[in-house]
């Protein structure tokens, strides 16, 4: 018996988007926890200091950066 040489199954673009783009859904969801759970000003416990600030602006930074992709704005 000859041994068949493996193959990589054919991939289909639209089910493969579909899945990168739930994927991409998730991830939001897990950034709108994840800011929401983030020091919030006004909160006696966790009083914000300028490392908030910059942490903040970090934020901004990337997720701009990837409205900036999705707009095409990036080339």
């Amino acid at each position: 018996m000859t041994a068949r040489p493996n193959r990589k199954p054919k991939l289909e673009a639209e089910p493969a988007y579909e899945h990168a783009h739930l994927i991409a859904q998730d991830q939001l969801e897990r950034i709108r926890e994840l800011l929401f759970d983030l020091p919030a000003p006004g909160n006696d416990e966790c009083p914000i200091n300028w490392g908030h600030v910059g942490e903040m602006n970090e934020v901004n930074n990337r997720l701009g950066a990837v409205i900036a992709f999705l707009e095409g704005n990036n080339r």
